[in-house]
């Protein structure tokens, strides 16, 4: 028997494993997979008939840009206190369809419904986290409800890790908590694109941000919804720290704090606010629709209207140690107990410009329209129209000389 040289064995044997290393990279790399819920077929999810049933299991082990596309159905990432669904960079995952689906275009996620559920266990991990790396270009999550997320720490929907910046569209996050901050989704170092989406009834226990918290991120939200959510800090909608963010065509309405912001809070960060909308937001303390504190805010062509703080002050909105500009906007029925039913301004320097003051209320005190407090402020072509207070109906101030033109 003739034996093969020791040089020549290694060679076949490196051209082997090399072949099946290829293999698995095939395998488990680019392309495209699909999940539904109970699988079909071989399970390896290389077709519909041949779909995977484990959506967890298909994340962990890709690791190269991938396409996953999920049919309609609960799906669990596991009890343990540290199962997520892991979202890595060059992953795109899609939900919504029915199962049949040959392009994408043919999905409706609105009546398939994809659903990621935490089962509103206590766990130490959100439902999903985004890793870093992620960028938006090559990285998306689309069309799912992310659901039950009982995180005891930050994020109990979504966690998005520093320095990861996917795109978000089309998702509902509906029903999580977190202990800390982020009930739905929670922002650390990052600035993910969240489109379309929508965030209902999640809270913030112990700390801020009851549909999303943003800490030192720089996110960016467009045509986005936030429903009845709450926190028992601040920022019932959402919460930033040293963040800079946008929010384009957004409503905010019927979201509640017990401190500062039902709608939006913002502490030393810049935030750009545009088209959009607060609405029936109930504070406790200031801004029932939005607080600013220590914070540069461009605020344009947005409503505010029937928000409170009851008791407080800034029905509206509440300025603390903040500055910028307010323009086109209109401010009608808000209500504060104390001062500033429609703006409260608290040692702050701002423009106001091309805006309609009407029926906002301040009930036991001073400045239907606005208050000013140790501020310097400026109103440019704007209306006072019906406003409600003990003294200064329309606008009231203490150790402030406004310019009005």
């Amino acid at each position: 028997m003739r034996f093969l040289k020791p040089k020549l064995l290694f060679t076949i044997i490196c051209a082997i494993l090399l072949t099946y290393a290829l293999t698995l990279n095939e395998a488990y790399g680019k392309g495209r997979y699909y999940v539904t819920q109970e699988g079909s077929g071989s399970k390896d999810g290389t077709s519909w008939e041949n779909a995977a049933n484990d959506l967890k299991s298909l994340l962990d082990n890709l690791d190269n840009e991938a396409e996953i596309w999920v049919a309609s159905g609960v799906y669990s990432p596991g009890t343990g206190s540290d199962d997520t669904f892991s979202f890595k960079k060059g992953l795109k995952v899609y939900g919504g369809f029915a199962g049949t689906e040959s392009v994408l275009e043919e999905r409706d996620a609105n009546v398939n419904i994809s659903s990621l559920c935490g089962g509103n266990i206590s766990r130490r991990v959100a439902v999903v986290t985004a890793h870093s790396g992620a960028l938006s270009n090559d990285t998306r999550l689309d069309g799912f409800t992310i659901t039950g997320g009982g995180n005891v720490l930050n994020g109990g929907g979504l966690h998005v890790e520093i320095s990861s910046s996917p795109l978000i569209n089309e998702c509902v996050f509906s029903g999580n908590t977190a202990f800390r901050a982020g009930g739905g989704v929670y922002n650390y170092y990052s600035s993910p694109f969240i489109i379309n989406c929508n965030f209902t009834e999640n809270k913030s226990i112990s700390d801020n941000g009851g549909g999303v918290s943003n800490y030192y991120s720089s996110p960016v939200f467009e045509n986005c919804t936030f429903l009845n959510n709450y926190t028992n800090g601040f920022g019932g909608g959402m919460f930033s720290y040293g963040s800079k963010y946008t929010v384009t065509n957004s409503i905010f309405t019927e979201n509640r704090s017990r401190y500062r912001g039902a709608g939006m809070s913002a502490y030393s960060s810049t935030v750009t606010v545009t088209n959009s909308t607060f609405t029936g937001n109930h504070a406790e303390e200031f801004g029932g629709g939005m607080h600013n504190e220590g914070t540069l805010l461009e605020v344009e062509n947005c409503v505010f209207s029937n928000n409170r703080t009851i008791p407080g002050n800034g029905g509206g909105m509440a300025n603390v140690n903040s500055s910028g500009v307010i323009s086109g906007c209109k401010f009608t029925t808000n209500t504060a107990d104390y001062y500033g039913g429609g703006i409260a301004n608290f040692e702050s320097a701002l423009h106001i410009s091309d805006c309609i003051f009407k029926e906002n209320k301040a009930v036991r005190f001073n400045g239907g329209g606005i208050v000013n407090w140790k501020s310097t402020i400026s109103i440019d072509n704007s209306q006072f129209i019906d406003n409600v207070a003990i003294e200064g109906e329309e606008i009231y101030n203490y150790e402030s000389n406004p310019v009005v033109r």
